[in-house]
């Protein structure tokens, strides 16, 4: 009779027990509102800056209207924006008048412009690629995305490393281990506190892009509904890849004072991707950037940046992807065996050679 325990499947009861437990606990409830809090100041900091006094054009527009509606797009765009209202005129008579009497500041007369100056030296027009639509939105969805992403993929990641802690210390992990295998625990405790992320994450993006509607301080299409999304979607896979990582690192040590000296190197490499995907705010195409975003250590948070904002093309977001998720494919495994050969270990700190050996 096969000693291996007929197990397949037992993950989605450890996943229930850990999303159960986790969302009942006071820290949840305290993240929750913290993250609601900060988003909070933040779209309505913006909202303010919105209605702010700033300067504002009138720009008239005779026959095409194509100059003038970009002119008004980048202004639009602009940080901060400057409304540009676009007024057309049936032929130059009337839109002369109009900028005599001052009702518009210029005059677009097909390719021509028209206004006051003191200087007659015509400018150079130079045709440029038309900005991506609701760049401006976008743009602040993907700051505040990018915000949430690291404090999830930072908070919950600590999270199942801690939970593994808790229950090597309790000894509850060697009654588990009996009835079940170590990679269905793992996957159920990654699953589990996943998804309590994931619908937190969703819950926040709500309130967030509910709060900005209210307050107009973005205008709230489907871009910016795709550009969460995108940011969801992005979170799920960043998770799998350092909960992983997390979870195999808890493993090794016995108690919480322990735990940050072992995650230090996942710590600082959430961190960095962080400021470099801060950095993809402006200056997307950046070599920096560019190669962060490919990494499976960093592009969860810059790939999104640079997606919402219309710099990656196509072939670069299918690289990212693919070592994104063929690299944690690779790593569940090699995390698995490592916590296989650690967890049940509870006296002191247990080195990486020692869990893979203890594993065979």
């Amino acid at each position: 009779m096969s000693s291996v325990p007929t197990d397949r499947g037992t993950w989605r009861l450890v996943a229930r027990r850990d999303f159960w437990v986790r969302i009942r606990e006071r820290s949840f409830l305290i993240s929750t509102l913290i993250n609601i809090a900060v988003i909070s100041i933040l779209v309505l900091a913006r909202a303010s800056s919105a209605v702010g006094s700033g300067p504002s054009f009138d720009l008239g527009s005779v026959g095409s209207s194509s100059i003038a509606t970009g002119a008004s797009q980048l202004g639009h765009d602009a940080q901060p924006p400057i409304p540009i209202q676009v007024h057309a005129f049936p032929d130059q008579a009337a839109a002369n008048a109009a900028l005599r009497d001052g009702s518009v500041d210029a005059v677009v007369v097909d390719n021509q412009l028209i206004g006051f100056t003191d200087d007659p030296t015509p400018l150079t027009l130079a045709v440029l690629q038309p900005a991506p639509p609701h760049r401006s939105e976008n743009a602040a969805v993907a700051f505040v995305g990018v915000l949430l992403l690291y404090g999830q993929l930072f908070g919950y990641g600590i999270w199942v490393a801690s939970g593994v802690i808790e229950e090597k210390a309790s000894r509850v992990v060697e009654m588990l281990l009996s009835a079940i295998r170590p990679k269905q625990l793992l996957l159920g405790k990654i699953i589990g506190i996943g998804t309590l992320g994931l619908a937190q994450l969703i819950v926040i993006s709500s309130f967030a892009i509910g709060l900005a509607f209210a307050t107009n301080a973005i205008d709230v299409s489907s871009s910016a509904f795709g550009a969460a999304g995108l940011v969801i979607g992005w979170f799920i896979l960043g998770f799998a890849f350092y909960a992983t990582l997390f979870a195999a690192a808890g493993s090794l040590v016995t108690r919480m004072e322990e735990l940050q000296n072992v995650i230090v190197p996942i710590n600082l490499t959430i961190l960095v991707s962080f400021f470099i995907s801060i950095g993809a705010l402006q200056d997307p195409n950046g070599r920096l950037q560019v190669i962060a975003s490919i990494l499976p250590t960093s592009s969860a948070l810059s790939m999104p940046v640079r997606i919402v904002l219309g710099a990656a093309p196509a072939w670069q977001i299918v690289v990212s992807l693919v070592a994104l998720v063929g690299s944690t494919v690779l790593l569940v495994p090699f995390a698995a065996r490592l916590y296989s050969g650690a967890v049940l270990r509870t006296r002191g700190r247990v080195r990486i050679r020692e869990a893979w050996r203890a594993a065979e």
